[in-house]
């Protein structure tokens, strides 16, 4: 069964892949590094709330989108 941080990581995965973009712009457009994005979205690092706003401006998206089903 996949816990909260799996789903979040799972949602990042996707909006990311919806742009098109490899975990490398994400980085960039986020001011992360390419290794946290790809522990974010394979769920194994919980994130902090600055970490989810800078991700949350980077990807254009919504809380709500970010958190569904978590």
């Amino acid at each position: 069964m996949e816990n909260a941080v799996g789903r979040f990581g799972r949602n990042v995965k996707a909006l990311r892949l919806e742009k098109r973009w490899t975990q490398e712009e994400l980085a960039d457009r986020s001011g992360l590094t390419p290794v946290q994005i790809s522990r974010v979205e394979r769920g194994a690092r919980e994130v902090r709330l600055t970490t989810l706003l800078r991700l949350m401006s980077a990807l254009e998206t919504t809380p709500d989108r970010l958190l569904d089903g978590v």
